[in-house]
């Protein structure tokens, strides 16, 4: 009888959810009335990020020695304002300690979590190494999120629309940036061709490897180190947040190149200006294009080229600095401005702006070769250019227009991308990213075999990428 009587007790606690209720009725012949003498943390959560949840398991233990998870059936509350409850679950919402009480009838424990503003995530694979190029750059990726509840986007520091706001939660935000973060990396890949364009054939010289990817949820703000120029602006005190991720080990031992810096900066946007909260300038703040540290060249970036805005280690690393608002396009254009910042800097011939970067020639970040005005990306007009055999004094002439790089040109990799209303965009139909992506196909690459009477052009990716050994060694674009 007292196998049976035990078999009907488990199936009692085992049939129970969120009220689990001790047995009362059922009892062992041998010990007597069955009921929970303690209940038990037995896996805590000790750190979470802000947007992390808080669900520890708890065990009780009843009088006949049987354990049972009882973590659906206690009580979580708190107090402290680090956590946030919404559909009773508890969001970390801020940086701090936390105590929850938790309880059973007349059985309480309590539990201390740390709440952490740095969330480092496993590397999505396909920001991963191929291993398909040439050189492998090394890239961090950081992402800032601020909140007030650890669901949404705090639209007080992180206005999510140019015109107005979208409300953003986290999770579609962060949904967002990855995916275009991911075509980012195949599209800066397919730029390394060269003289690709869309054949599919050609070995990309750079593998773009991801070892970090972070979202930060808070971060302090300085002023804006110019001399009169966006005065009410602050900016990212990138300082304080390199030192709290280790940046300093990440470039000097693990090599790493770049950091892509996402973040939806506050200026006087339609959306910001309607909102009744704007007028405060505390949270204002914008960020470089682009900004390098380096012990050899110092800042040669798209920046007003302060030496001291960003920490210095005995590597050269470039900041890329990505406006969430908007997209694959402008992530790929502030890297087409870097590009002409170095190579102008390496150019004592005159060939980057003279012969190589200009209208009827190969044109530039801002102007394709047929252009008549800035962004003028989707010209319909045809001119001669020799972009596609370009060398300093000319290749073949031939007639280009939009339909060069957009319509007549297919990439191996998904150009589409998750949008912050819940669609999706395709970036093979952007004039902008197709004129970058054959521009940069056109850039003197691996093997471009290119002679200029007595004279060839060396790969101008590897003076890009390899900086410190390019202005060490006096590199230049032709030797």
């Amino acid at each position: 009888m007292k196998r049976i009587i035990l078999s009907l007790v488990l199936i009692s606690l085992i049939s129970c959810s969120k009220e689990l209720v001790e047995p009362k009725v059922i009892v062992d012949n041998n010990k007597g009335a069955i009921f929970v003498l303690s209940i038990e943390l037995t896996k805590k959560s000790d750190t979470i990020p802000v947007s992390g949840t808080y669900k520890p398991n708890v065990t009780a233990t009843y009088s006949n020695g049987l354990k049972m998870d009882f973590s659906d059936s206690v009580v979580f509350t708190t107090t402290d304002t680090t956590f946030f409850l919404k559909d009773k679950t508890y969001y970390g919402s801020k940086s701090g300690k936390g105590v929850f009480n938790i309880s059973y009838k007349n059985f309480t424990i309590k539990d201390t979590v740390i709440v952490s503003e740095i969330e480092y995530l496993p590397v999505n694979t396909k920001l991963k190494s191929t291993g398909n190029g040439i050189i492998t750059i090394p890239v961090v990726i950081i992402n800032y999120l601020p909140t007030k509840d650890g669901v949404n986007l705090d639209m007080e520091k992180a206005p999510d629309g140019f015109y107005k706001y979208n409300y953003s939660t986290l999770n579609a935000v962060k949904n967002k940036i990855l995916s275009e973060k991911i075509v980012d990396k195949y599209s800066i890949e397919e730029g390394t061709k060269f003289r690709d364009y869309g054949k599919n054939i050609t070995k990309q010289y750079v593998n773009i490897d991801v070892i970090k990817y972070i979202n930060i949820y808070e971060l302090n703000l300085v002023p804006w180190p110019s001399d009169g120029y966006q005065t009410h602006h602050n900016t990212i005190d990138f300082k304080s947040l390199f030192s709290k991720i280790n940046l300093k080990e990440l470039v000097e031992i693990h090599g790493v190149k770049e950091v892509w810096f996402t973040s939806f900066p506050k200026d006087n946007y339609p959306s910001v200006m309607a909102d009744k909260n704007s007028s405060d300038k505390t949270y204002w703040y914008d960020f470089p294009e682009t900004n390098m540290a380096s012990p050899t060249s110092g800042d040669v970036s798209n920046s007003e080229r302060k030496n001291t805005d960003l920490p210095i280690y005995n590597k050269t690393y470039v900041v890329y600095g990505c406006n969430a608002s908007r997209g694959v396009d402008t992530d790929l254009h502030v890297r087409g401005h870097q590009l002409e910042s170095q190579m102008s800097y390496l150019d004592k011939d005159n060939i980057w702006w003279d012969k190589f970067a200009k209208v009827g020639r190969a044109g530039n970040t801002h102007w394709c070769p047929n252009s008549t005005s800035h962004y003028d990306y989707g010209n319909k007009t045809l001119v001669k250019s020799d972009i596609m055999t370009w060398k300093p004094s000319g290749g073949t002439f031939v007639d280009v227009n939009v339909d060069t790089w957009l319509s007549s040109k297919k990439y191996n990799f998904d150009m589409v991308v998750n949008t912050l209303t819940g669609g999706s965009y395709d970036n093979n139909t952007s004039d902008q990213v197709k004129w970058l992506i054959f521009w940069w196909q056109s850039v003197p690459g691996y093997q471009n075999n290119i002679t200029d009477g007595n004279k060839t052009i060396p790969n101008w990716w590897d003076l890009y990428y390899n900086w410190d050994d390019a202005v060490k060694s006096g590199k230049k674009l032709i030797q």
